[in-house]
């Protein structure tokens, strides 16, 4: 990809600041004019995750589901806790919306590698 495409599809912040429009704009324009050479790192890499999980449906039926997840930041102590509390909001969102078809008793039961995303610039 090219890296004003890339700058076109990304979201800029300053470090330790949520992503503004302000920023976004400037540093889109930034990277358009930066020649593509004066960029060292020509990829970007993800780890793409399975999440299985089981849960019980409003009517009393077991369950299994699966969702992935890309981690930016590839195996760490916490990424366990990250993904648990992603599905924890994903599954309390879903509920919100469609209490008619709420779950309850969600566990997640393995979380595995299953490929890398790589983006070359």
């Amino acid at each position: 990809m090219h890296i004003h495409k890339f700058a076109d599809l990304c979201e800029f912040s300053e470090i330790g600041v949520n992503g503004t429009f302000e920023e976004t704009q400037k540093y889109r324009q930034f990277l358009k004019n930066v020649h593509p050479r004066q960029i060292l790192n020509m990829q970007i890499s993800l780890a793409l995750y399975q999440v299985v999980y089981s849960y019980t449906t409003i009517r009393g039926n077991y369950r299994e589901g699966k969702k992935y997840f890309f981690a930016n930041l590839g195996e760490h102590e916490e990424l366990d806790i990250e993904i648990y509390i992603k599905v924890s909001d994903w599954i309390d969102e879903e509920n919100r919306l469609r209490p008619y078809r709420a779950v309850s008793n969600v566990e997640i039961l393995d979380i595995s590698r299953v490929a890398y995303a790589i983006l070359t610039l």
